[in-house]
């Protein structure tokens, strides 16, 4: 019996040449009846677009934006998915002048800062007795499925100290501008902007944190990511502050108008 053996060798695959810049077309243009509004269009024939805004992603051929607020040298990036890899080309500049008024007249806007041209302090729901106005506690603990509601005097353990520990303020005067003044530790103040989501009630702020502890606080894994907003009014705000999968701490504001008033 004779055995042959054969040998073979493996296919060898190789990437296309990537898209070059020049070929990419896509246009953005302003909405003639809003400054504020942006209409985003892919023209590359034959190519998955893939656009990076500073109100989010997109991958659709024709979009439209919103930037609210006033922006200088602010980018839009427009990139396309090829056999070659992902071409991005060159950024789009723009700058914005105005507010977009209506975009910012909803509910949440208003509770949060007062509306347009206005401002509004909130405080955390504790005093340097260690009794909170309102909430039964300043924070309280949730996760996936279940959430405890304690009061002040039941987490001794938590090693938070009571006090005042001052303000923080958003406001619509210009822009979307937020400051915190943390009494309590002054290095965690600053002054920055901030972003509200209301079609999933987020809330992010930048260059300044929202009102809080450190010892708790610092299991938060990012006090400038997107927050939840689990119930807001005129007076009362709660924040969850992700701790972890699944798992978060709920911050409990009142406005400072309200802790004077009661």
């Amino acid at each position: 019996m004779t055995i042959v053996f054969s040998a073979c060798t493996p296919d060898e695959y190789q990437l296309k040449a990537p898209l070059d810049k020049s070929a990419l077309k896509f246009s953005v243009t302003t909405d003639p009846t809003n400054p504020n509004k942006f209409i985003l269009m892919s023209l590359t024939p034959n190519a998955q677009a893939y656009w990076v805004t500073p109100v989010g992603t997109s991958v659709k051929l024709t979009d439209t934006i919103v930037i609210p607020f006033p922006a200088k040298g602010d980018t839009i990036l427009y990139s396309v998915e090829t056999p070659g890899g992902i071409v991005t080309a060159e950024p789009y500049v723009f700058d914005v002048s105005t507010i977009d008024a209506a975009y910012v007249s909803g509910q949440m806007w208003t509770d949060l800062t007062g509306g347009i041209g206005k401002s509004k302090t909130w405080v955390l729901d504790l005093d340097a007795n260690g009794k909170s106005k309102y909430f039964a506690g300043p924070f309280y603990f949730g996760g996936t499925g279940w959430e405890w509601d304690p009061a002040f005097a039941d987490i001794g353990w938590a090693g938070v100290s009571a006090g005042d520990y001052g303000t923080m303020t958003f406001d619509l005067i210009g822009n979307a501008n937020f400051k915190s003044d943390n009494k309590m530790f002054p290095d965690l103040s600053g002054t920055g902007k901030f972003m509200l989501f209301p079609g999933t009630n987020q809330l992010i702020t930048y260059g300044a944190q929202l009102i809080h502890d450190k010892a708790k606080g610092h299991e938060v894994l990012n006090w400038n990511a997107k927050m939840k907003i689990q119930t807001l009014d005129a007076n009362h705000m709660q924040v969850q502050a992700v701790t972890g999968a699944g798992a978060w701490m709920i911050y409990n504001y009142i406005s400072k108008d309200y802790y004077d008033s009661h």
